[in-house]
């Protein structure tokens, strides 16, 4: 198999975790190119984590024959431009979470890559790890019965130095839509539905993005889940969830990234054993044998477009949707 050239939009500090330091240890591809607005950042960059080529402009990038897959980790509000002129240069693209200002974009990106035939994925890394795929067999297979309800949080503290895009609306900023989306992914994962109903209240910054989020989506089979999110300067670090079933009870500590530490255990079971691989390594590697394979992905196609909706569900029973079109 020919390796897969990884061309980088950005020198995105999430780049180091989501793509370069996977593909230190997966054979079939290779850091192909960088662009960024600032060359001197891009050549830097690429000689510290060798990358074969720095080119000048994001174009160039999406143009470049060596790259076949494009990782796209821009602000939020640059995902679909970029996303879609890389796929109408035949490329395929990972693009982050969350995938994109509002379900609009969201359908052009899709409509993008199915005109285009190429992947296009969104860089849900967890979904990949066998610790989630472990959970998800649990529920599937019936051990704690009907799910009835979700409980699910994500809270890391995020200090706005005033340029911090997290914390701008204009760039897709917000507590929910960086942080938030991972409990709602897990828990439309564990459904393999949208919600029926939905009901958020959001706490806002000063400067207009929601700085806490609660909300309550429901389900047509009854169940419910809780999501909490906050990225208030000094609040600790923590990813749980917990699933009640009829039949009983899963709590999972650290869905997010288990191999930094985690437990998965049944209600008075024993704990599961935890990988220790990077939950980016198994996204990227299951990557690499879809395109080689034509294999599906669990976060791509119809996923994307329902985590999208009930995203902006989520801000418009806050109160919040023109954030989402700005």
């Amino acid at each position: 198999m020919a390796s897969i050239g990884i061309g980088l939009l950005g020198a995105a500090r999430i780049s180091d975790k989501a793509v370069v330091h996977p593909a230190r240890v997966i054979p079939q591809v290779k850091l192909a190119a960088i662009a960024a607005r600032d060359p001197e950042r891009a050549s830097v960059y690429a000689d510290t984590h060798g990358i074969e080529t720095v080119l000048e402009g994001y174009q160039a990038l999406i143009e470049a024959d060596s790259v076949d897959l494009v990782y796209n980790p821009l602000p939020i509000n640059l995902h679909a431009e970029w996303t879609i002129k890389a796929l109408e240069a035949g490329k395929h693209v990972l693009c982050e979470k969350p995938f994109a200002m509002n379900a609009d974009e969201t359908r052009a990106m899709l409509a993008a890559a199915d005109k285009s035939g190429k992947r296009l994925i969104e860089a849900f890394h967890y979904r990949y790890h066998p610790a989630f795929e472990t959970c998800l067999d649990w529920v599937r297979s019936g051990e704690i019965g009907e799910i009835r309800e979700i409980e699910a949080v994500f809270n890391v503290g995020i200090a706005d130095n005033g340029t911090e895009i997290r914390h701008r609306v204009e760039t897709g900023g917000g507590a929910m839509m960086d942080l938030g989306c991972y409990p709602l992914h897990w828990a439309l994962s564990l459904m393999g539905e949208g919600p029926s109903s939905v009901e958020a209240k959001a706490e806002l910054t000063s400067v207009g993005v929601d700085e806490i989020m609660s909300a309550t989506l429901g389900f047509e089979s009854g169940a419910v889940a809780k999501l909490k999110t906050t990225m208030a300067e000094g609040t600790p670090f923590r990813a749980d969830m917990r699933i009640i079933g009829t039949e009983g009870e899963i709590e999972f500590k650290n869905p997010l990234a288990p191999h930094m530490g985690a437990s998965l255990k049944i209600a008075g079971g024993a704990d599961a054993v935890i990988n220790p691989i990077s939950t980016y390594t198994f996204q990227l590697a299951h990557i690499v044998n879809a395109l080689a394979t034509g294999m599906p992905l669990a976060t791509e196609g119809e996923m994307i477009l329902r985590q999208q909706l009930a995203l902006d569900a989520v801000y418009e029973a806050a109160g919040l949707r023109s954030l989402r079109y700005l």
